[in-house]
């Protein structure tokens, strides 16, 4: 049984390979999904080398993130795969969120990066990641990635679906009713509403406008954000003075 079934798949393999390619996809009438071919009708040799520095960057204060998916990468469509450039500053967090539709796989390029994620047992699972190392988040679970190294981060995020999505905590928590909120976090509304406001990008508020929101995510809402206090430059070198030393001090605990 179990080999003419694999016959089967194979014979079928073959035949959704072997059939000719529909222009312009997706087609008039019932197309041929990328997924049966080897790759998307119409993309060029060309397109299988893509520039992710030349995406332009979803920026917020602590740090950017370029993607590639299939919605702006025509090599993608059909494979399975999506990819996320991020460029952490010191101390910035890229926010709490999850993948509807993707597991991640995670390389630390440069750095030293502090994560985890939380599962159905509500168990947190919490690793300090470091150059040349990776990890995994599991599907559709909530996690985050901050940077807790000196000097910038970066890393690169590489996802099992070629539209992964992504849902930001902060984002989700603006958006539900502030009265549903209240209720589960038994917080007064207008703490909740407040909370709110400053997590909204203009963009996502009634009228496009909201001039309580603190711009940390970037317009969009869901850039990486910067230290609590805003970003903690380096301590400077050299011999000082007792009063240097106490403006120094002073300029710190301003953050």
């Amino acid at each position: 049984f179990l080999i003419v079934a694999a016959g089967v798949a194979i014979s079928d393999a073959a035949r959704f390979r072997q059939q000719e390619p529909v222009a312009g996809y997706p087609t008039e009438g019932v197309p041929i999904l990328p997924e049966h071919l080897d790759f998307a009708d119409g993309v060029q040799t060309s397109d299988f080398v893509f520039d992710v520095l030349s995406r332009t960057p979803n920026q917020g204060q602590g740090g950017t993130v370029q993607g590639r998916e299939s919605l702006n990468t025509p090599a993608l469509q059909g494979q399975g795969i999506a990819l996320s450039l991020f460029t952490v500053e010191e101390g910035g967090q890229n926010l709490i969120h999850y993948h509807p539709r993707a597991t991640e796989l995670l390389y630390v390029i440069k750095g030293t990066i502090e994560v985890a994620f939380t599962d159905t047992t509500g168990t947190l699972h919490a690793n300090t990641v470091k150059e040349g190392q990776a990890t995994v988040f599991p599907h559709a679970l909530l996690h985050f990635q901050r940077n807790i190294g000196k000097g910038t981060a970066q890393y690169i995020s590489m996802l099992n679906s070629e539209n992964p999505g992504v849902m930001s905590f902060p984002r989700v928590f603006a958006t539900l009713p502030a009265d549903i909120l209240a209720q589960a976090l038994r917080t007064p509304i207008e703490d909740i509403k407040a909370l709110q406001s400053r997590v909204v990008p203009p963009q996502l508020s009634a009228g496009g406008e909201n001039p309580d929101y603190d711009g940390a995510a970037g317009p969009n809402g869901n850039a990486p954000v910067p230290a609590l206090g805003g970003y903690m430059p380096a301590m400077p070198t050299g011999d000082k003075t007792k009063e240097e030393l106490y403006q120094l001090l002073a300029q710190y605990l301003k953050k």
